[in-house]
């Protein structure tokens, strides 16, 4: 059973190259948060950047558990 997208062909295929787009801007922040990129540059508050994508790392990585753990298993 396939079920219709009530949005046209065009207007998908943007939200989907914006959705790649910006998980992809969101995947290189957390790199370079991750590599140290940010550090040392008190002019523009590097370490409170730094503490901010650590918080955001954390919580995707709490998110993405919770999702998993309440979504059915196969092997239960």
């Amino acid at each position: 059973m396939t079920t219709r997208s009530p949005l046209p062909t065009p207007v998908r295929i943007a939200l989907r190259l914006l959705t790649a787009v910006v998980w992809t801007v969101l995947g290189l922040l957390a790199y370079f948060v991750c590599q140290g990129m940010f550090g040392g540059y008190a002019q523009i508050h590097s370490q409170l950047l730094t503490t901010l994508g650590m918080i955001a790392i954390a919580l995707t990585g709490g998110i993405a558990w919770i999702v998993d753990e309440r979504r059915p298993h196969d092997d239960e």
